[in-house]
């Protein structure tokens, strides 16, 4: 394993680096050319885990880029079963032809799990033509995996983003559904199976209960969608309960009214003090 690896200065001034890559792209791509688990095939085991770790970013971020970097750049790809990623253009900067090179290089090429990409790159070290265009679906597993967590990912985003305008809505605040700080906490409501209605409601409640207090500046989501959110939802809604309250003291003096008017009819003591 070498101890470093060489990055041209050229990769700047690449037009697709430059016109195609997000900042998110470029930070990804530099990482799977230098991380540490690289080899000389430029094919190695890793898993999401542990570029979410070592990257920075959550495991859903890393998915998306996995995809991009797969469908859209066609640069890379990863099998999900093997957690096995192959870097497209590894070879045209990395492969020599020296025999000393040349020996270990065919060892690696050849203890890669997921076939698809052991061919690839036994073709290349051939001399044969490096076939870019393999269809993805039928190369790897992975796009097929992403699917369902396509559609979930959007379902979710549909509901954060009527959640958080309700919010908004009944608050006068303006959240923003794309911050990932309010996805996380709401995404995990959502993952524990409550519903939209469930979040309004919490909504509705705080809002009665903390609107022109001191407590208004947590009607927010990182207090509403937290830790209390189960509390917070099972709790008395604070107008019913000034309003039971109001009752009660009406249904009392009535009452006491009632019960001073008869012994008033009727001639009896009565105790002016009600």
């Amino acid at each position: 394993m070498a101890l470093y690896r060489n990055i041209h200065l050229s990769f700047w001034q690449d037009t697709k680096v430059t016109d195609d890559f997000t900042p998110d792209d470029r930070y990804f791509y530099l990482y799977a050319l230098t991380n540490p688990h690289t080899n000389l095939c430029g094919c190695y085991e890793i898993s999401v885990k542990q570029i979410s770790n070592e990257m920075g970013y959550d495991e859903k971020r890393i998915n998306k880029l996995i995809k991009r970097f797969s469908s859209d750049h066609n640069l890379i790809r990863y099998n999900s079963e093997t957690r096995e990623l192959l870097i497209f253009n590894w070879h045209k900067y990395n492969w020599t032809r020296s025999d000393k090179f040349r020996k270990p290089l065919l060892r690696e090429i050849q203890s890669i799990k997921y076939q698809p990409f052991r061919e690839f790159l036994l073709n290349i070290f051939d001399g044969k033509p490096a076939e870019y265009g393999i269809d993805i679906n039928c190369m790897d597993t992975y796009c097929e995996d992403t699917k369902e967590l396509d559609k979930k990912t959007n379902s979710n985003l549909n509901e954060i983003k009527e959640i958080v305008q309700y919010l908004n809505e009944q608050c006068g605040t303006k959240y923003r559904y794309q911050t990932e700080e309010t996805q996380k906490h709401i995404g995990a409501r959502i993952a524990e199976g409550y519903t939209v209605d469930d979040f309004k409601s919490v909504i509705d409640k705080k809002a009665a209960e903390w609107m022109g207090t001191k407590c208004e500046k947590y009607l927010r989501p990182q207090t509403l969608f937290a830790s209390k959110f189960e509390s917070y939802l099972n709790q008395k809604n604070v107008k019913e309960k000034y309003h039971s309250k109001a009752a009660h003291m009406l249904d009392s003096f009535y009452d006491q009214t009632s019960e001073w008017v008869r012994k008033m009819e009727e001639g009896e003591q009565v105790d002016h003090d009600i």
